[in-house]
């Protein structure tokens, strides 16, 4: 018993040290700019709400703007009214129970003035219901700036960037691929 005792602590005592040393190389990725362990929390636990308050159109669309800054901007939205709107949308296109956007994958790397910018894929996955199927009907990836305002970390902008395929998607052939 006194020896899986010890074994235990050290393997947190390993695993506390994976983390510190993580999140050291991940806070000096930029000279002068830096981001703590609970920025990064604080950054993810934004983006994790994103899907859920496009989805539900929650509080009449105002849980999805309160993600962003007052002055933030998703396409061609801007501001707090117009970006509310852009939930209000989904929700009265698909209803409140219905979940469609799922993101993956969150790159966060801090910015010069102290602020952070960031990438995640995103696939919108419509689920067949009254024997139609369930299809992927786009994905892409966010492009993010986030800033951080009096009520946490806020998106500053979020750019919607799709996939593209086909021949015109297709890398130059001077592009060396390698298997992995």
């Amino acid at each position: 018993m006194f020896r899986i005792r010890h074994l235990v602590a050290a393997a947190a005592a390993g695993a506390a040290l994976a983390a510190f040393v993580t999140v050291g190389a991940q806070q000096t990725g930029i000279a002068g700019a830096s981001l703590t362990a609970l920025d990064y929390i604080e950054i993810q636990n934004l983006v994790a709400k994103y899907p859920y308050a496009l989805d539900t159109g929650a509080d009449n669309g105002y849980m999805y703007a309160d993600l962003f800054a007052p002055d933030g901007v998703f396409g061609r939205a801007q501001g707090r009214e117009a970006i509310a709107a852009v939930a209000r949308g989904h929700f009265k296109e698909q209803g409140p129970n219905y979940a469609r956007h799922f993101q993956a994958n969150a790159i966060i790397e801090p910015a010069p003035g102290g602020g952070a910018t960031g990438k995640q894929y995103i696939a919108n996955i419509y689920f067949g219901e009254d024997g139609k199927p369930t299809i992927v009907g786009t994905g892409g990836h966010y492009e993010d700036v986030y800033v951080k305002t009096p009520n946490g970390w806020r998106f500053k902008s979020r750019k919607y960037v799709g996939s593209k395929t086909g021949p015109a998607a297709a890398a130059p052939a001077a592009t060396a691929r390698t298997e992995h």
